[in-house]
């Protein structure tokens, strides 16, 4: 990859406070709330402005946890991250493909959409699409809520062959494939690198890790 396409080169240049009238995806807000006791009390928060009304459950962004099996190997499971800097976090994150949900757009299409762009990979969503659960992302901070979409590809349809992204001005993301056996390994592995690690990765991958510490005891 080249220096001009790989998410490592990116870099803070500067950081400054922003009014809300100059934010255009997020909003500061104060929340004022009653507690159990009956006391008033105050608290920040970030609201997405973008969020679609037509968006089923009010849900903002998809998730997609998309697995293909090892082409040597059927029985090997490998999954599909992305490195994308974040300058939040001021490194390169290690993510799932993902996505903001359009207007007017169902879960399952906005899914295998972002899957596209994100990666040029043509998926199929796993079961059923209205069973998912909706959860917040950081409800300590945020309204903003996601969905996790299981997806398969097919790595032998043509389609699939030679995947080419079709990235937005500005996107810069590289994906790439781990076995699923190892994905917690991996993931250590990563962040000891020096890669921020996106908590819904994290959780999946310590998900995972204690399945298999609890079957195996």
């Amino acid at each position: 990859m080249s220096s001009g396409t790989d998410p490592s080169a990116a870099r803070i240049v500067s950081v400054k406070p922003l009014e809300n009238k100059d934010a255009r995806w997020l909003n500061l807000v104060q929340i004022e709330y009653l507690t159990p006791d009956g006391q008033t009390r105050q608290w920040e928060a970030i609201h997405r402005t973008t969020t679609p009304k037509s968006s089923p459950g009010g849900v903002d962004s998809v998730h997609i946890i998309a697995v293909r099996s090892c082409s040597s190997d059927p029985s090997r499971k490998e999954i599909l991250l992305e490195k994308q800097f974040r300058p939040p976090a001021g490194k390169v994150c290690i993510e799932f493909p993902a996505g903001l949900v359009d207007p007017n757009e169902s879960i399952e299409t906005c899914a295998l959409r972002e899957l596209r762009e994100e990666t040029g990979y043509v998926g199929e969503v796993m079961g059923k699409v209205g069973g998912s659960i909706v959860m917040f992302g950081s409800p300590a901070s945020s309204a903003a809520k996601t969905v996790f979409i299981h997806a398969t590809i097919d790595t032998g349809k043509p389609e699939n062959q030679t995947p080419v992204a079709e990235l937005e001005d500005g996107e810069f993301i590289e994906p790439f494939w781990v076995p699923l056996a190892s994905l917690h390994s991996q993931i250590r592995r990563l962040a000891e690198e020096g890669f921020a690690i996106d908590s819904k990765v994290g959780i999946y991958a310590e998900g995972l890790e204690m399945g298999r510490s609890l079957n195996s005891a």
